[in-house]
């Protein structure tokens, strides 16, 4: 019986082991694979050439973001308003056995989808701050180019 549990003891260890090993390999080759990939880009002084990006391409892909928060927002709110606990709801909970249960998931749930919308509200108005933000950068740096 003793030699059973030294030899599973015994199995283990090696398996533990093993698996720190195969760990330790994978860690070392990730490492290089990522590595020069990103030493092959980067300068020796450490200046690295980012790609361009137009004005336009950036005021693109923020109205998209946008168009696409404001169709969350409107398919929420939706959501919300037929989510609240109305009078079938309170009937339901009242006649049920279990009906508490009910109500509270009910209400949970309007709850999350109450916080879901306020949470992309939220993303709304500060895309549309920084959307502001950007556009009188861009419109500044211009009058700087143009005037160099």
């Amino acid at each position: 019986m003793l030699h059973t549990h030294i030899g599973m003891l015994v199995f283990f260890i090696q398996l533990f082991c093993y698996a720190q090993i195969s760990s330790a390999n994978n860690t070392i080759i990730t490492k290089e694979k990522q590595g020069t990939g990103a030493q092959q880009d980067q300068q020796p002084n450490f200046i690295i050439s980012l790609p361009y990006v137009t004005t336009t391409e950036v005021l693109q892909r923020i109205n998209d973001a946008r168009s696409a928060l404001y169709k969350r927002k409107a398919s929420l709110s939706k959501a919300e308003k037929k989510m609240s606990f109305n009078t079938k709801d309170s009937a339901i909970s009242l006649i049920l056995p279990g009906g508490l249960l009910y109500a509270a998931i009910i209400k949970l749930r309007h709850i999350d989808t109450k916080k879901r919308l306020n949470s992309v509200t939220q993303q709304l108005t500060d895309l549309n701050q920084d959307l502001i933000a950007f556009r009188e950068t861009s419109i500044n740096n211009t009058l700087i180019a143009t005037l160099h």
